[in-house]
């Protein structure tokens, strides 16, 4: 039987979150906005490995990114947060039957200030820091 053995990074808590899913099976991540203005939710792939006819979705809000055996890491999706907000972090894997794929998947969630806020405040401080990683909060949904 197929597998898949997903590592959920969260940036900016250090925090990793682990995740073991067969076949047509489903987990889901509720990532929360603690922080009083909008932020942008980052999702990318650290590391691919063992795919060999399986597919793994990934999706954040409306955005989605299939993963399959010609994917590589780097490969990201993004979708904003309203304050107190929250997105739908999903990870879907899917492999024919008969398969013994064993899959190893690398995500990493980051939040930072979205670009409006972050020009806002660039404009008003006259600097031009790069985007703090802010604390990801997360809720599981298996």
């Amino acid at each position: 039987m197929a597998r898949a053995l997903v590592e959920v990074t969260l940036a900016g808590a250090g925090e990793k979150i682990a995740l073991a899913l067969r076949s047509g099976e489903t987990a889901e991540l509720v990532i929360v906005n603690k922080d009083p203005q909008h932020v942008m939710c980052e999702v990318a792939v650290n590391h691919l490995s063992g795919v060999l006819s399986s597919l793994i979705a990934v999706e954040l809000g409306d955005e989605r990114l299939y993963l399959g055996k010609s994917s590589k890491a780097g490969e990201s999706i993004s979708a904003e947060i309203e304050p107190g907000g929250t997105r739908i972090l999903r990870v879907r894997f899917i492999a024919p039957p008969n398969r013994s794929d064993y899959v190893q998947l690398g995500l990493e969630v980051r939040l930072h200030l979205s670009i409006t806020t972050t020009t806002k405040e660039k404009a008003s401080q006259g600097a031009q820091a790069a985007p703090k990683l802010l604390p990801t909060l997360v809720h599981e949904k298996t």
